[in-house]
Protein backbone atom coordinates (compact mmCIF):
# COMPACT_ATOMS: atom_id res chain seq x y z
CA UNK A 1 0.00 0.00 0.00
CA UNK A 2 1.32 3.46 -0.68
CA UNK A 3 1.08 6.23 2.26
CA UNK A 4 -1.44 10.16 0.60
CA UNK A 5 1.86 11.29 -0.29
CA UNK A 6 3.37 8.74 -2.52
CA UNK A 7 -0.25 7.87 -3.95
CA UNK A 8 -0.55 11.49 -4.71
CA UNK A 9 2.79 11.95 -6.82
CA UNK A 10 2.13 8.38 -8.93
CA UNK A 11 -1.37 9.86 -9.52
CA UNK A 12 -0.58 12.97 -10.19
CA UNK A 13 -3.44 14.08 -7.84
CA UNK A 14 -2.97 16.62 -4.99
CA UNK A 15 -3.43 15.43 -1.29
CA UNK A 16 -5.93 18.28 -0.83
CA UNK A 17 -8.09 16.37 -3.40
CA UNK A 18 -7.36 13.27 -2.18
CA UNK A 19 -8.47 14.10 1.37
CA UNK A 20 -11.40 15.88 -0.01
CA UNK A 21 -12.61 12.63 -1.76
CA UNK A 22 -12.39 10.95 1.35
CA UNK A 23 -14.73 13.80 2.90
CA UNK A 24 -17.16 13.50 0.32
CA UNK A 25 -17.49 9.84 -0.19
CA UNK A 26 -16.24 9.03 -3.19
CA UNK A 27 -12.77 7.36 -2.78
CA UNK A 28 -11.86 6.15 0.71
CA UNK A 29 -8.28 5.39 1.84
CA UNK A 30 -7.89 1.10 2.11
CA UNK A 31 -6.63 2.12 5.45
CA UNK A 32 -6.37 4.72 8.10
CA UNK A 33 -3.97 4.03 10.96
CA UNK A 34 -5.89 4.83 13.87
CA UNK A 35 -2.73 5.76 15.84
CA UNK A 36 -1.20 8.31 13.55
CA UNK A 37 -4.22 8.82 11.47
CA UNK A 38 -2.34 8.44 8.36
CA UNK A 39 -4.10 7.14 4.95
CA UNK A 40 -2.58 4.28 3.02
CA UNK A 41 -4.02 3.34 -0.79
CA UNK A 42 -3.96 0.16 -2.78
CA UNK A 43 -3.34 -0.02 -6.20
CA UNK A 44 -6.56 -1.46 -6.73
CA UNK A 45 -8.41 2.09 -5.91
CA UNK A 46 -6.41 3.62 -9.10
CA UNK A 47 -9.49 2.40 -11.59
CA UNK A 48 -11.90 4.06 -9.27
CA UNK A 49 -9.85 7.40 -9.18
CA UNK A 50 -9.60 7.51 -12.97
CA UNK A 51 -13.28 7.09 -13.23
CA UNK A 52 -13.78 9.99 -10.79
CA UNK A 53 -11.22 12.57 -12.97
CA UNK A 54 -12.87 11.28 -15.95
CA UNK A 55 -16.46 11.88 -15.22
CA UNK A 56 -14.88 15.51 -13.41
CA UNK A 57 -13.56 15.89 -16.97
CA UNK A 58 -16.86 15.52 -18.37
CA UNK A 59 -18.54 18.26 -15.98
CA UNK A 60 -20.35 15.83 -13.50
CA UNK A 61 -20.59 17.07 -9.91
CA UNK A 62 -19.02 15.46 -7.11
CA UNK A 63 -22.64 14.05 -5.46
CA UNK A 64 -23.26 13.05 -9.04
CA UNK A 65 -19.91 11.40 -9.50
CA UNK A 66 -21.14 9.47 -6.29
CA UNK A 67 -23.81 8.32 -7.79
CA UNK A 68 -22.12 6.69 -10.55
CA UNK A 69 -19.85 5.32 -8.98
CA UNK A 70 -22.28 3.17 -7.07
CA UNK A 71 -21.73 -1.08 -7.61
CA UNK A 72 -25.17 -1.51 -8.43
CA UNK A 73 -25.51 1.01 -11.36
CA UNK A 74 -26.23 -0.36 -14.30
CA UNK A 75 -25.54 0.49 -17.76
CA UNK A 76 -29.12 2.54 -18.58
CA UNK A 77 -28.55 4.83 -16.03
CA UNK A 78 -25.11 5.72 -16.93
CA UNK A 79 -25.61 5.93 -21.06
CA UNK A 80 -29.15 8.34 -18.86
CA UNK A 81 -26.85 10.44 -17.02
CA UNK A 82 -24.53 10.76 -20.20
CA UNK A 83 -27.63 12.04 -22.28
CA UNK A 84 -28.55 14.61 -19.49
CA UNK A 85 -24.90 15.59 -19.55
CA UNK A 86 -24.61 15.80 -23.38
CA UNK A 87 -27.63 17.64 -23.84
CA UNK A 88 -26.56 19.83 -21.33
CA UNK A 89 -23.44 20.94 -23.00
CA UNK A 90 -24.94 21.32 -26.32
CA UNK A 91 -27.17 23.88 -24.90
CA UNK A 92 -23.97 25.62 -22.69
CA UNK A 93 -22.21 25.67 -26.36
CA UNK A 94 -25.07 27.37 -28.10
CA UNK A 95 -25.49 30.09 -25.67
CA UNK A 96 -21.67 30.52 -25.83
CA UNK A 97 -21.61 30.33 -29.09
CA UNK A 98 -24.51 33.66 -28.81
CA UNK A 99 -22.26 35.61 -26.36
CA UNK A 100 -18.76 34.94 -29.02
CA UNK A 101 -21.36 36.09 -31.78
CA UNK A 102 -22.03 39.39 -29.27
CA UNK A 103 -18.36 40.17 -28.66
CA UNK A 104 -17.61 39.88 -32.66
CA UNK A 105 -20.23 42.46 -33.16
CA UNK A 106 -18.74 44.57 -30.51
CA UNK A 107 -15.15 44.41 -31.78
CA UNK A 108 -16.39 44.98 -35.08
CA UNK A 109 -18.06 47.83 -34.22
CA UNK A 110 -15.90 49.27 -32.03
CA UNK A 111 -13.27 48.91 -34.99
CA UNK A 112 -15.67 50.50 -37.55
CA UNK A 113 -16.07 53.21 -35.35
CA UNK A 114 -13.36 54.05 -33.10
CA UNK A 115 -15.50 54.55 -29.95
CA UNK A 116 -17.56 52.15 -27.62
CA UNK A 117 -21.27 51.55 -28.95
CA UNK A 118 -23.86 54.21 -27.47
CA UNK A 119 -26.44 50.97 -27.30
CA UNK A 120 -26.54 47.56 -25.50
CA UNK A 121 -28.68 45.27 -27.34
CA UNK A 122 -29.87 42.46 -24.72
CA UNK A 123 -31.97 38.99 -25.76
CA UNK A 124 -35.00 38.74 -23.24
CA UNK A 125 -37.51 36.24 -23.32
CA UNK A 126 -40.60 37.90 -22.65
CA UNK A 127 -43.09 36.67 -20.53
CA UNK A 128 -46.81 36.67 -21.50
CA UNK A 129 -48.59 39.92 -20.48
CA UNK A 130 -52.48 41.05 -19.81
CA UNK A 131 -52.67 44.47 -22.01
CA UNK A 132 -55.45 46.63 -22.68
CA UNK A 133 -55.04 47.86 -26.42
CA UNK A 134 -56.36 50.21 -28.65
CA UNK A 135 -55.45 49.92 -32.32
CA UNK A 136 -56.13 52.70 -35.33
CA UNK A 137 -54.35 54.10 -38.16
CA UNK A 138 -53.63 57.20 -37.95
CA UNK A 139 -51.58 60.09 -40.25
CA UNK A 140 -48.95 60.96 -37.92
CA UNK A 141 -47.28 59.71 -35.05
CA UNK A 142 -48.21 62.82 -32.83
CA UNK A 143 -51.99 61.14 -33.17
CA UNK A 144 -51.05 58.04 -30.92
CA UNK A 145 -51.64 60.09 -27.75
CA UNK A 146 -55.12 60.17 -28.56
CA UNK A 147 -55.43 56.81 -28.91
CA UNK A 148 -54.19 56.71 -25.03
CA UNK A 149 -56.08 59.86 -23.69
CA UNK A 150 -59.35 57.20 -24.80
CA UNK A 151 -57.77 54.58 -23.44
CA UNK A 152 -56.96 55.80 -20.38
CA UNK A 153 -60.55 56.95 -19.81
CA UNK A 154 -61.75 53.46 -19.83
CA UNK A 155 -59.52 52.47 -17.44
CA UNK A 156 -60.13 54.83 -15.19
CA UNK A 157 -63.70 53.83 -15.00
CA UNK A 158 -62.48 50.47 -13.57
CA UNK A 159 -59.82 51.97 -11.25
CA UNK A 160 -57.29 50.78 -13.25
CA UNK A 161 -53.88 52.16 -14.68
CA UNK A 162 -50.84 50.38 -16.02
CA UNK A 163 -47.45 51.10 -18.02
CA UNK A 164 -47.82 52.13 -21.72
CA UNK A 165 -46.78 50.61 -24.48
CA UNK A 166 -47.08 51.19 -28.60
CA UNK A 167 -47.11 48.20 -31.27
CA UNK A 168 -46.27 49.73 -34.33
CA UNK A 169 -47.39 47.60 -37.24
CA UNK A 170 -47.10 49.22 -40.09
CA UNK A 171 -45.02 52.56 -40.32
CA UNK A 172 -45.67 55.91 -42.63
CA UNK A 173 -42.75 54.96 -44.58
CA UNK A 174 -44.09 51.53 -45.27
CA UNK A 175 -47.83 52.45 -45.86
CA UNK A 176 -50.09 55.39 -46.31
CA UNK A 177 -51.35 55.69 -42.98
CA UNK A 178 -49.60 54.40 -39.60
CA UNK A 179 -50.99 51.52 -38.27
CA UNK A 180 -50.29 51.89 -34.22
CA UNK A 181 -51.61 49.34 -31.57
CA UNK A 182 -51.73 51.48 -28.07
CA UNK A 183 -51.83 49.48 -25.22
CA UNK A 184 -51.38 49.16 -21.27
CA UNK A 185 -50.53 46.77 -19.46
CA UNK A 186 -52.54 45.24 -16.79
CA UNK A 187 -52.44 43.34 -13.82
CA UNK A 188 -55.98 41.68 -13.87
CA UNK A 189 -58.69 41.65 -16.59
CA UNK A 190 -61.38 44.25 -17.11
CA UNK A 191 -64.36 44.07 -19.14
CA UNK A 192 -63.51 45.41 -23.17
CA UNK A 193 -65.41 48.28 -25.00
CA UNK A 194 -66.71 48.68 -28.91
CA UNK A 195 -63.32 49.86 -29.73
CA UNK A 196 -61.03 48.42 -26.83
CA UNK A 197 -59.68 45.08 -26.82
CA UNK A 198 -58.44 42.82 -23.47
CA UNK A 199 -56.17 40.28 -24.35
CA UNK A 200 -52.99 38.22 -23.43
CA UNK A 201 -49.45 39.19 -25.44
CA UNK A 202 -47.83 35.93 -26.38
CA UNK A 203 -44.72 35.31 -24.57
CA UNK A 204 -41.51 35.71 -27.37
CA UNK A 205 -37.60 36.69 -27.59
CA UNK A 206 -36.87 39.96 -27.93
CA UNK A 207 -33.80 41.64 -29.00
CA UNK A 208 -34.24 45.29 -25.91
CA UNK A 209 -32.14 48.18 -26.00
CA UNK A 210 -33.02 51.63 -23.83
CA UNK A 211 -33.41 55.14 -26.03
CA UNK A 212 -32.58 57.93 -23.16
CA UNK A 213 -33.99 60.87 -24.85
CA UNK A 214 -36.71 62.52 -27.49
CA UNK A 215 -38.14 60.72 -29.86
CA UNK A 216 -36.75 63.33 -32.78
CA UNK A 217 -33.46 60.62 -32.04
CA UNK A 218 -35.00 57.91 -31.48
CA UNK A 219 -34.09 56.48 -35.58
CA UNK A 220 -30.86 55.99 -34.59
CA UNK A 221 -31.94 53.70 -31.70
CA UNK A 222 -33.70 51.75 -33.91
CA UNK A 223 -30.56 51.33 -36.65
CA UNK A 224 -28.41 50.52 -34.10
CA UNK A 225 -31.25 47.54 -33.03
CA UNK A 226 -31.45 46.65 -36.97
CA UNK A 227 -27.90 46.17 -37.29
CA UNK A 228 -27.42 44.07 -34.50
CA UNK A 229 -30.38 42.12 -35.40
CA UNK A 230 -28.50 41.26 -38.70
CA UNK A 231 -25.07 41.30 -37.75
CA UNK A 232 -25.87 38.16 -35.03
CA UNK A 233 -27.52 35.74 -37.33
CA UNK A 234 -31.37 36.54 -35.82
CA UNK A 235 -34.85 38.07 -38.08
CA UNK A 236 -37.44 40.39 -36.84
CA UNK A 237 -40.31 38.51 -36.38
CA UNK A 238 -43.17 40.57 -35.68
CA UNK A 239 -43.90 44.37 -35.29
CA UNK A 240 -41.56 46.74 -33.15
CA UNK A 241 -42.98 47.37 -29.67
CA UNK A 242 -42.04 50.17 -27.83
CA UNK A 243 -42.22 50.51 -23.62
CA UNK A 244 -42.85 54.18 -22.14
CA UNK A 245 -40.59 53.66 -18.89
CA UNK A 246 -40.37 57.34 -18.10
CA UNK A 247 -42.33 60.01 -20.70
CA UNK A 248 -44.65 58.60 -23.55
CA UNK A 249 -45.45 57.99 -27.35
CA UNK A 250 -43.81 60.61 -29.77
CA UNK A 251 -42.68 63.10 -26.89
CA UNK A 252 -39.85 65.43 -28.34
CA UNK A 253 -38.81 65.69 -24.32
CA UNK A 254 -34.75 64.71 -23.30
CA UNK A 255 -36.11 63.08 -20.22
CA UNK A 256 -37.30 60.12 -21.75
CA UNK A 257 -36.83 56.51 -21.15
CA UNK A 258 -38.03 54.46 -23.84
CA UNK A 259 -37.37 50.88 -24.39
CA UNK A 260 -37.37 49.14 -27.72
CA UNK A 261 -38.50 45.61 -28.14
CA UNK A 262 -37.85 43.36 -31.44
CA UNK A 263 -39.28 39.93 -32.11
CA UNK A 264 -36.69 38.19 -33.11
CA UNK A 265 -35.66 34.29 -34.69
CA UNK A 266 -32.56 33.33 -35.04
CA UNK A 267 -31.86 32.37 -39.34
CA UNK A 268 -30.80 29.14 -39.96
CA UNK A 269 -27.32 29.07 -40.80
CA UNK A 270 -27.34 27.63 -44.42
CA UNK A 271 -30.04 30.48 -45.10
CA UNK A 272 -27.83 33.23 -43.65
CA UNK A 273 -24.35 32.17 -46.15
CA UNK A 274 -23.94 34.99 -49.19
CA UNK A 275 -25.96 37.29 -47.70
Amino acid sequence: MFRIGDFSRLSQVSIKALRFYDEVGVLKPTFVDGATGYRYYSANLLPRLNRILVFKELGFSLDEIALLLREDLNADKVREALRNKRNDLSRRIVQDQERLGQIESWLTQIEREGRVPHYEITLRQVAPQLVASLRDKLASYDEAAELFTELNAHLKKHNVSGRHAAIWHACARREERIDCEAVVLLNRAIPESKRIAVYELPAAVNACLIHDGSDETITHTYAAAHSWIRSNGYKIDGPLCELYWQGGVAEHNASCVTEIRYPILKVPTHASVGH
